[in-house]
C-alpha cells in the first residue's frame, strides 16, 4: 500500500498543520454544533478529503451509511436526484448518514443547481461534505449554505516532521541532504511529501538527490518557479506561460509554497519580492492575474 494512503490520519490529533481548522472543527464536535454542509477547500494533497472521512468516524457513521462520490464521474442532476430521494432514510447501521462529494467543481452547472435543495433542507440525520480545489468555480449559492473550512499547504517545519515520523515508522534512514531535497519537492503537500519518500525508499543513497530531482519535474507548477527565481527572463515566462493548461490558482499556490519554503532556510529579498506579487488569489482575475504577478515578480523594484 503505498505510503500516503497506509499512514492517512485516522482522527483529528493525528493531522499536521492546518491548526486553525483542525481546531474548529474539533470545537464543533465536542459543542455538537457542527453543521450539516461543510465545504473542504484549498490545495490538492493537503487534507480536505482526511478531515471529510475523519469526520466520519467522529460522527459514528457507519460504512453502509457513508457514500463518497467523484463528481468528476457523475457531474449530472441523476445522482442529486437519488440523494434527495434516499436522504430522508433513517442511517442502516449507524447513528447519521454522510456523503462526500469530492472535486464539486467539476460538478454541472445543471448538477449544482439541483444540490443547492438538498444543502438547504438537509434532513437532521444527514451531513454533506464538499471539496474541491478551485472554490471559485462553485455557484455563490452553493457556498453561502456552507460551513467554510479552508486547508492550506503545511510550512515546512511541519512537513519535516511529517516526514521524520514516517520514516521512523517505516524503518527509512533519511540523510540530512535527503530530507531537505523531500521538503522541497513536497512544496507543502503533505500526500506530495509520502509520495516522494515512497519512490525513494528503496533508491540506493547516491542515486536520491537525481530521482527526487526527476520527481520534481512532473510537479505542476515548478517549470514556472524555477524560472522566477532564478532570472531566467520575461521571455522564457511568456513561453512557459503561453503553453501552461494548469489553472492559474493552482500555479499561484505552487509558486508561494516554492518561495516559501526557500524563504525558510535563507533570507533572500528576491524571493520575498515574488512571495508577495503572488499574494492575491487569481479567482477573479484569472490567467490575467497570473501575468500580471509574473511581470511584477520579474520587472518590479524590491
Amino acid at each position: 500500500m503505498e505510503l500516503y494512503k497506509k499512514h492517512r490520519p485516522k482522527t483529528l490529533k493525528g493531522i499536521i498543520g492546518n491548526e486553525s481548522t483542525v481546531a474548529a472543527l474539533q470545537n464543533m464536535i465536542e459543542r455538537k454544533t457542527l453543521p450539516h454542509t461543510i465545504l473542504f477547500h484549498g490545495p490538492s494533497g493537503c487534507g480536505k478529503t482526511t478531515l471529510a472521512r475523519i469526520l466520519k468516524t467522529e460522527l459514528g457513521c457507519s460504512d453502509m451509511d457513508f457514500q463518497e462520490l467523484n463528481c468528476s464521474d457523475f457531474r449530472g442532476i441523476d445522482t442529486i436526484r437519488e440523494i434527495r430521494q434516499t436522504m430522508n432514510l433513517s442511517p442502516v447501521g449507524g447513528t447519521c448518514r454522510i456523503w462526500l462529494l469530492d472535486e464539486l467543481h467539476q460538478m454541472s452547472s445543471a448538477g449544482m443547481h439541483a444540490s443547492l435543495k438538498i444543502f438547504e433542507d438537509t434532513p437532521d440525520h444527514v451531513y454533506f461534505f464538499l471539496c474541491t480545489t478551485e472554490p471559485q468555480k462553485l455557484l455563490k449559492t452553493i457556498r453561502t449554505r456552507c460551513c467554510e473550512m479552508p486547508t492550506e499547504y503545511l510550512d515546512p517545519s511541519d512537513i519535516r516532521k511529517l516526514l521524520l515520523r514516517i520514516a521512523k515508522r517505516e524503518s527509512i534512514i533519511l540523510k540530512k541532504n535527503t530530507v531537505e531535497d523531500i521538503i522541497d519537492a513536497a512544496q507543502g503537500s503533505a500526500r506530495q511529501c509520502l509520495v516522494v519518500l515512497d519512490k525513494i525508499k528503496n533508491v540506493p543513497e547516491k542515486d536520491r538527490a537525481k530521482a527526487i530531482s526527476s520527481i520534481e519535474e512532473e510537479q505542476e507548477g515548478i517549470e514556472l518557479c524555477r524560472a522566477l527565481v532564478s532570472n531566467k527572463g520575461w521571455t522564457t515566462i511568456t513561453k512557459i506561460l503561453r503553453e501552461t493548461n494548469s489553472e492559474p490558482e493552482s500555479l499561484r499556490w505552487a509558486v508561494m509554497g516554492y518561495c516559501s519554503a526557500i524563504l525558510m532556510k535563507k533570507t533572500d529579498h528576491k524571493i520575498f519580492h515574488i512571495l508577495t506579487c503572488f499574494e492575491h488569489p487569481f479567482y477573479d482575475s484569472k490567467k490575467n492575474g497570473l501575468i500580471r504577478a509574473c511581470y511584477e515578480a520579474v520587472h518590479g523594484e524590491f
